[in-house]
């Protein structure tokens, strides 16, 4: 029985976040995952979203990211990685005028600044459009009629409308994800689900739902 044709959308730093989350990080690799659903689809493009860091503000993770995407593109068949660029955030004025106010001493200054760093109330950067990209992806090959499956790898939530719309036009679909940090409704709303976990042994699995 012939496979069916597929498209694997990858949302990077969600999966990133994921793994990390799942303690899965070290145990994971795309050329692993992309082995395993080959067994049951025939990918005929796997399309990687990602945010490119600056190489002035942050050289040694642009580096790394860098070097992470050729890695990608020796180890993965039809790869199309898909970035912008990655929007640093100026000084929230909320913030510092709040420390201002709160008349914390010079030395403790740094101490704020980690805390508020580590606990995520203030981010350095955040990604635009990778997610929109993604959504056109999917919309544009469903319309063309370039897959029959949608793989999606992300366990955003905010990407349940494309699903549903790539359903609408015939498209099976199927989301890719780990436990914790994975959309119910995103899930629910995919006609199946593979669950990226580990055996007792530390090695992956890919369960089906």
């Amino acid at each position: 029985m012939a496979l069916k044709k597929a498209h694997l959308f990858i949302d990077g730093s969600n999966t990133y976040h994921a793994l990390k989350e799942n303690k899965l990080f070290d145990l994971f690799s795309y050329k692993w995952l992309y082995g395993e659903i080959s067994k049951h689809y025939e990918i005929q493009k796997v399309f990687y979203y990602d945010a490119t860091k600056s190489f002035k503000i942050e050289q040694r993770q642009f580096a790394e990211q860098q070097r992470f995407h050729s890695k990608l593109t020796k180890e993965i068949p039809n790869l199309v990685i898909r970035a912008r660029k990655l929007k640093y955030l100026t000084k929230n004025s909320k913030i510092e005028s709040a420390k201002k106010k709160a008349g914390f001493c010079n030395g403790c200054l740094p101490k704020i600044e980690s805390f508020l760093k580590l606990s995520g109330l203030r981010k350095i950067s955040k990604e635009k459009g990778i997610d929109i990209m993604l959504v056109c992806d999917m919309i544009k090959g469903a319309f063309q009629n370039k897959y029959e499956t949608a793989l999606l790898l992300s366990g955003d939530a905010d990407y349940t409308p494309a699903v549903e719309l790539a359903q609408l036009l015939g498209k099976e679909t199927v989301n890719v994800h780990c436990y914790a940090g994975s959309a119910a409704e995103l899930r629910n709303t995919s006609d199946l689900h593979l669950l990226i976990t580990s055996d007792a042994k530390g090695s992956c699995l890919l369960k089906k739902y």
